[in-house]
């Protein structure tokens, strides 16, 4: 703002300097010149960070300046103080500035007003002249509040934005930390219930082997997933993207299970896979992953022991329909239809395993970024039935044709 009012300050009062050496006003002329020299100053001071001292003298001189011009000449300048008045409350947040300020230029129009003592009759300005000082006046301090108007809603608005920015990044942190803690959860708590056997002493030396094998298959698992999940959430702070690739749907879907499956022996549950060879979806791996994670465990989670999940998936245009199937406890199909649309009450699967309520909520939004649909059919007793589509696609060689193999580009976080 003083960089602005510099500028018009500047070539305004150089002009009225030439124009009143032009007519022999010899103290008026010095007025302007001083007063343009001040404006220019301003400029350097700011250059060298010397905003403080830009300002005293921007406020100080020009009062001065305005002081003796309307005293001597009655030039209407005096409504040059009231801009300079306004420009005072608006750039200093010091109370004691703003009051001195304030009550010398007050004090000053209220003098100038009531008490006029011009010390040069003989050499007045014409009326036309006051008349323009006076309007220019006028017109630079409308200038003036309106401009500072527009900062002031500049800076809302950024303010706005960052609220927004910060909410954004609230609410994507609380979906990572969802992910993340839903996703390394359950190998925790069966990790949790094999110790609770060692504490015990419930394990015969020969069972004691198998769970320590088994418990170390486990930590090496989790410790792979936890890291690509840490991974994937620290680049996707400021936002969850999503970067599709051609993906084996069948590989996945047996890492998913190869996952799982210390968890699923506790209740000695078997997966059944049935998904062609070759068979690839167009998604992103990391979501991919996340998505099938939580149907699977859910499945597990619901199943009755001894039981069996299926998972397949076969092509229906340009998608890929993929299915994980259970035969557990299952739910009124009224219920089935809310499962996506907000946040679920924690529920307990048949050995007691607790939830938390996020997981489905998770999966229908990544399912979505990935440009595909989910929805849910079951019967109380019966199972359930998940089906997720994607987009289908076959990825290309980088001789440029199509193949069916298998992809391995990635360290798998299944």
């Amino acid at each position: 703002m003083l960089n602005l009012i510099a500028a018009m300050c500047a070539p305004l009062t150089l002009f009225f300097f030439v124009l009143n050496i032009s007519e022999s006003r010899y103290l008026l002329s010095a007025i302007n010149l001083s007063n343009c020299l001040v404006s220019a100053s301003v400029f350097a001071l700011h250059r060298v960070g010397r905003y403080g001292t830009a300002r005293i003298m921007l406020l100080g001189f020009n009062f001065i300046f305005f002081t003796l011009g309307n005293y001597f000449y009655q030039n209407g300048s005096i409504y040059f103080l009231l801009s300079i008045l306004i420009v005072s409350i608006l750039v200093y947040d010091s109370k004691w500035l703003q009051t001195l300020f304030a009550g010398s230029i007050i004090a000053i129009i209220v003098w100038l007003t009531f008490y006029p003592n011009p010390a040069i009759e003989a050499d007045q300005l014409s009326m036309g002249r006051k008349m323009m000082n006076t309007v220019g006046a006028l017109f630079f301090i409308a200038f003036i509040i309106a401009f500072f108007k527009h900062i002031q809603y500049d800076y809302q608005a950024k303010i706005e934005e960052q609220h927004k920015r910060l909410k954004d990044i609230n609410d994507n942190m609380q979906n990572l930390f969802s992910i993340v803690s839903h996703d390394i959860k359950s190998p925790l708590a069966s990790l949790q219930n094999m110790l609770s056997l060692f504490k015990a002493n419930l394990l015969s030396a020969e069972n004691a082997q198998h769970s320590i094998n088994l418990m170390n298959k486990r930590v090496v698992q989790l410790n792979i997933t936890l890291e690509n999940l840490l991974h994937w959430s620290s680049k996707n702070l400021d936002g969850i993207e999503t970067h599709p690739s051609y993906i084996n749907i069948r590989n996945a879907v047996k890492e998913t299970c190869y996952f799982f499956e210390p968890l699923a022996e506790q209740k000695a549950i078997t997966f059944t896979i049935n998904i062609p060879e070759g068979l690839f979806v167009f998604a992103d791996y990391d979501q991919l992953g996340i998505i099938l994670r939580n149907l699977v465990s859910n499945a597990i989670k619901f199943s009755f022991p001894n039981a069996s999940i299926c998972l397949t998936a076969k092509p229906k245009g340009q998608q890929v329909h993929l299915q994980v199937i259970d035969f557990g406890t299952g739910m009124e199909q009224e219920k089935a239809t809310q499962l996506f649309l907000h946040l679920q009450s924690p529920m307990f699967g048949t050995d007691g395993e607790r939830g938390s309520g996020v997981g489905l909520l998770l999966c229908s939004e990544l399912v979505r970024r990935n440009g595909g649909t989910i929805t849910a059919t079951s019967n109380p007793n019966q199972g359930s039935i998940f089906t997720v589509t994607l987009p289908a696609g076959v990825p290309k060689s980088p001789s440029g044709n199509q193949t069916s193999g298998e992809t391995t580009t990635k360290q798998s976080i299944f």
